[in-house]
């Protein structure tokens, strides 16, 4: 959460939002490809760990599993469509709709709640199957004005898509990310009571290195996992910008779908880094904890901050140049500041929202009986 905080400053503030793609490594600086690819670790893992949630209150609730999946993966789609349209576009009541990160999580828990009663071993190797071998499909482009078009959207071609006067802008395609949360339930499994600390972190770290070194081979070879290629720099104004662009160009892995490569250069790291923490209890440790403990507040109260302080500083501020591009576009008015700015704002916005989550998670504990609260 605190990560993808950064990568949201960056979106709200940064001059070269609207008009550079920080990946680009014709135009990019060291400094702001890392701050853009290091919040790649985001999305997949949020799915990946909710699945090992799944598991985890299903072995609290039993049966109670599927009608929770089903209702929180409803209300975050939910969400998707309305108050957090109007806090990434500025606009409710228009017939264009982004299709972002909420709205995958929220799909791949409702695609859960029905795919978690077959048998243990179907969910792991079919989670595993659709992980590994969707890249096989790269080059299948139906046409996006059918219907098959249309599900092969969401499924796994981002892009825009028009369904009667809806327009929608699907940027996560889910079918990866089906496969995700499918293996993270499998996980989950690691964390029951008879599951020996060091088994589960043996495994965990295991599993990690497995994920990186198939990474670096698949990846070293080109040889499949990802539809951009990377490449050697070797002409560029010093030999430590080439080797620098060519280690960006090697971990530069598509996230739209995200890709087998792409998944295994982020699950892997943070599986080891779940080995590797799990004895944290220090206050620094609790720092974080605080804030995982209750995520859609924290990501709710996030945005609206970052927006309001965009907006408040694009009203001192104004950006002509943005305007010119973007008309009446809420968006335009604030992207014009530097990465030191972003940097600044992320640093006061994620301890500000911490006593905020510090708060509400005791509020959310001392009121079990006020179900509204789980939503939250």
């Amino acid at each position: 959460m605190v990560v993808m905080a950064l990568d949201h400053s960056r979106f709200f503030l940064h001059t070269d939002e609207m008009t550079h793609d920080p990946l680009d490594l014709s135009y990019t600086t060291f400094i702001l490809f890392f701050t853009r690819w290091i919040t790649h670790y985001c999305a997949p893992n949020f799915i990946f760990i909710a699945g090992i949630s799944a598991f985890l209150y299903g072995q609290k609730k039993g049966n109670n599993l599927t009608r929770f999946l089903v209702t929180r993966g409803l209300w975050l789609i939910l969400l998707e469509l309305t108050l957090f349209k109007y806090l990434w576009t500025g606009h409710l009541f228009t017939n264009m709709f982004p299709i972002l990160v909420i709205w995958a999580i929220g799909i791949s828990m409702v695609f859960l709640a029905f795919w978690h009663k077959l048998p243990f071993g179907v969910i792991l190797i079919s989670g595993l199957a659709m992980i590994f071998l969707h890249n096989l499909t790269d080059s299948y482009n139906p046409d996006p004005t059918t219907a098959m078009g249309i599900v092969w959207t969401f499924l796994h071609k981002p892009q825009g898509v028009a369904i009667g006067n809806v327009h929608l802008f699907v940027l996560y395609s889910v079918l990866p990310y089906f496969g995700l949360i499918s293996v993270g339930y499998c996980f989950g499994r690691l964390y029951l009571p008879n599951v020996e600390p060091e088994k589960r972190q043996r495994t965990l770290i295991l599993s990690g290195i497995a994920c990186i070194v198939l990474f670096v081979v698949l990846r070293m070879f080109n040889l499949y996992g990802d539809p951009k290629p990377w490449v050697s720099f070797d002409y560029l104004w010093s030999t430590w910008a080439n080797y620098r662009f060519t280690f960006m160009s090697f971990v530069n892995t598509n996230k739209y779908p995200c890709s087998l490569l792409f998944i295994l250069m982020t699950v892997g790291p943070a599986l080891i880094f779940l080995g590797l923490t799990e004895k944290f209890t220090n206050s620094f440790a609790n720092f974080f904890i605080t804030i995982g403990k209750v995520p859609m507040f924290f990501y709710i109260l996030h945005l609206c901050l970052l927006r309001g302080i965009g907006l408040l500083l694009g009203y001192f501020h104004p950006n002509p140049n943005l305007n010119s591009i973007a008309v009446n576009t809420p968006q335009s008015s604030f992207n014009q500041y530097h990465l030191t700015t972003v940097y600044f704002a992320w640093l006061f916005v994620v301890p500000l929202l911490y006593f905020a989550c510090s708060w509400y998670s005791k509020y959310k504990a001392a009121n079990p009986e006020k179900w509204w609260l789980s939503y939250l």
